[in-house]
This record gives C-alpha cells, structure tokens and sequence, in this order.
C-alpha cells in the first residue's frame, strides 16, 4: 500500500545556489542544476524564495496551486515563497532559474516597485505566465538574464547591488508585458495607504492560520477594521475580509490537491477548531465541499 502523503516539500535556495555564491540570489541555467530540478520538479513541492523561469527551449505542463499551465518555449512564469507548485515535461527543456530572497527588493511600501513586484508574484490568481512574442524583447531578457548570471559567478565590487537593479528592471520589462501590464495607478501614490496595505498582505501570509478576522489585522496596524476595509477596497476591489478568506482558502485547495491529507486534518493545520466549521467555510465560498473539490480536481 502506497504511502500517506500527508505534507508538502520545501525547498531552500542553498539546494540550488553552488557553495561559493551569495545565498540571497542566484542564477542558474537549468542543465547546470539538472540533478537537483529533475529530483524535485515533479513532485508537487514549495520554494522559501521568490522563483522566475524563463523557458527558452521544449514544453512543460506547470501546475501552480491548482491551475495548470502549457509552458512553451520564450514564457517566464513567476511564483511567490510558499506557493505549490509541479513541473512535468515530455521532451527537454532548456532555459534559467532565477531565485531570490525579499532582502534583495526594497522594504514592502516603500518603493514604486511593490506593486508590479506584487503585480507578478502575489496577485490574487497567485499565478503569472508571460509569453513573449517580441523578438526585441525576447533579446531584452537575455541580455538581462546573462548580465545578472555574470553579476552572481564573477562577485566584482558591489555586485549585489549590480544583481539587485538588473532584477528590478527584469520586473519591469516582464509587468510591460504581462497580460495585464501593471501600473502604477493613482491610488498607488499615496504611500501611506500602500505601505499599510502592502503589510496586512504580509500579515496575512504570516498568520493566516491564527488570525482569521480583520479586527485582529487592524489591531495590529493600529487601525479601525472599518479603515483597513476601505483602503483594502480602494487599492485592490476586494475588502480586507476578502483577502483574508480568499488566503486561507487557497492553503486549503493547495493541499486538497496535492496531498491525501483530509478535509478534517486540513481543518486543523490550517488552525480551525471546527473541522464541520471549516467545511461549512469551504462550501460557503467555494460552492463545493471539500471533497467534491479533491473529486474533481483530480479528475
């Protein structure tokens, strides 16, 4: 009888990173980490890190979350620290890895690039696929790709910071062509209002399991509940509310898809004292109880 699989990998940077370059940041083409992405990438596993991929030759199934993708070749994909994800290919695949720790952006709410940073790793899908079908920027990105490799193997003088605006800039050529190109929009530009939005976000990654309702997000920015709803809708159409059971909704169909864990264990890791509670919660906004989403998601 085959084994309960009853949690899901993750990954640390230092597994890819080679010993004598920074742990912060790597890049790596794909043949040169090949033992260890071939190890892992079929499984269904999490990364500690902000991952990029840019896919320069072969196809791939890319399952993020529960959404699959068809990867064809010249596509980036982008994945947030502790998303799932799953990578199945029929022929051979070619392309670079891009890996980095939050350290190398600036402080979240502090900087015009949170929102295409956010843009692309933590929109509400949780999913970023670009493909690119300019030949123009096609060459763009691996000028840039090749440039922040050279940066991480030859560690000249202030390479980090080197590292750190070529990938800034990465972010901004993909967010132009993203589906959705993101922008800064006005509400973006007061910064008090981003700067507390983009915490709760980060709060909410951090607790999710314990905290549940707004008044205790608010609580801990120091605000009304009433306050963080409407800066909640005002930056992004959805309240703080919203945000919150959209997260842990997530983290349950992540593991209703990918592990054998049941609707009552997933209840209690996700912190729920109620496992009836926690299925009642799951069909109210799901419109399927938790087994008929394990049903047909894999089906």
């Amino acid at each position: 009888m085959a084994s309960k699989k009853d949690q899901i990998e993750v990954l640390n940077l230092s597994e890819y990173a080679q010993e004598d370059t920074p742990q912060e940041f790597s890049v790596s083409h794909l043949c040169s980490i090949a033992p260890v992405f071939l190890e892992h990438q079929e499984a269904p596993h999490r990364h500690d890190f902000y991952t990029i991929y840019w896919i320069k030759k072969g196809e791939l199934t890319h399952t993020i979350d529960t959404v699959t993708h068809t990867v064809k070749k010249n596509t980036l994909f982008f994945l947030a620290p502790g998303q799932v994800h799953q990578l199945k290919s029929s022929e051979k695949i070619d392309g670079y890895m891009i890996a980095f720790h939050n350290c190398m952006m600036c402080p979240a709410g502090t900087s015009d690039m949170d929102p295409i940073k956010n843009g692309l790793f933590v929109n509400d899908a949780f999913s970023s696929v670009v493909h690119i079908t300019d030949p123009a920027v096609e060459k763009e990105i691996d000028w840039l790709v090749l440039r922040m490799e050279e940066e991480v193997n030859a560690r000249r003088p202030n390479y980090d910071s080197a590292f750190r605006n070529l990938l800034q800039y990465f972010l901004i050529v993909a967010s132009r062509n993203a589906p959705k190109p993101v922008s800064l929009s006005p509400e973006y530009q007061s910064k008090h209002n981003s700067a507390l939005f983009m915490t709760f976000k980060g709060l909410i990654e951090q607790q999710y399991k314990e905290l549940k309702n707004v008044s205790d997000y608010a609580a801990l920015l120091h605000i009304k509940p009433v306050l963080l709803n409407e800066i909640s809708k005002q930056l992004s159409g959805i309240t703080a509310g919203e945000h919150i059971r959209n997260r842990v909704i997530l983290e349950a169909q992540r593991y209703l898809f990918n592990t054998d864990l049941t609707a009552k264990e997933i209840a209690y890791t996700l912190g729920f004292e109620d496992p009836h509670y926690f299925s009642r919660f799951f069909k109210k906004y799901t419109n399927q109880t938790p087994s008929e989403f394990k049903e047909l998601a894999k089906a």
